[in-house]
């Protein structure tokens, strides 16, 4: 049951990544057919590769914050504000 749950989270995974790509992909399109101009396409494209490599790096900068979180209350676990 566990396999299957964590097969079914990585597909969503998957398929989360494809769409918030294809999103970025329209995003620029979008941009260009409205203005026609390298600047404000090349400041989309580079929105929607910052946003892109925030989603996929997620893990990682949650377990960083984490582990700065534990670091600075010298808890673990510890609710923030307490």
């Amino acid at each position: 049951m566990t396999n299957l749950l964590n097969g079914m989270m990585q597909d969503a995974k998957l398929l989360l990544m494809g769409a918030i790509i294809l999103m970025a992909m329209a995003f620029v399109v979008m941009t260009w057919a409205r203005t026609r101009s390298l600047v404000p396409t090349l400041g989309a494209l580079l929105v929607g590769v910052i946003v892109i490599a925030g989603v996929a790096s997620y893990t990682t900068l949650r377990g960083q914050v984490e582990r700065d979180i534990t670091r600075y209350t010298g808890t673990t676990n510890a609710p923030l504000g307490r």
